[in-house]
């Protein structure tokens, strides 16, 4: 995989805590509604890479502004913290950052539109995905290759497990190193 832009780390030490939106970053933004309720496409190698992430140290935490029967039940799947249909996302990540014992500054964020600008302003490593809205590309610090839910979270994680120096264990785990 080509490194992606401007990927400049954001934190000296390791980051702890992952925080990512999900519409137009963890699916491609498309919400299809039906009498069966809402259906989204999501990234399988997204999900297991955060699998990997959660399995490595790094936290993810899944924080979404809509309420989704859909994304629901694809986090419960993958195991992962979630909080949805939340109006104010930083006050969700700063009981995160407590309950953690965490510093802004130990933490990275992808997102790709206005409503994830307040996180991208304050954790240490802001990460937009390649088809973000301007204003969220202008604040990251890397810009993934992909676009939202097209791989821009497994290039992210990927990336901060590198930076975490974890990344070989899953290059071992398949036997890949």
């Amino acid at each position: 995989m080509t490194a992606p832009r401007a990927a400049l780390g954001g934190t000296s030490g390791p980051v702890r805590i992952l925080f990512l939106d999900v519409d137009g970053t963890l699916t491609d933004g498309v919400i299809t509604e039906g009498a069966a309720g809402d259906l989204r496409n999501f990234w399988v190698r997204d999900g297991l890479a955060l699998i990997w992430a959660r399995d490595l140290g790094l936290l993810p935490v899944v924080i979404s502004g809509r309420p989704s029967p859909a994304v629901e039940s694809r986090m419960r799947d993958l195991g992962l913290e979630c909080y949805l249909d939340i109006k104010d996302k930083v006050a969700v990540a700063e009981r995160v950052l407590t309950r953690e014992g965490a510093r802004w500054e130990d933490c990275a964020m992808l997102g790709d539109d206005l409503p994830d600008v307040p996180l991208l302003n304050r954790v240490g490593w802001p990460i937009a995905v390649a088809d973000a809205q301007p204003e969220v590309l202008a604040r990251a610090r890397t810009v993934t290759l992909r676009g939202g839910g097209r791989g821009a979270a497994r290039e992210a994680v990927e990336l901060l497990l590198r930076h975490n120096g974890t990344w070989e264990q899953v290059l071992r785990r398949y036997e890949a190193l």
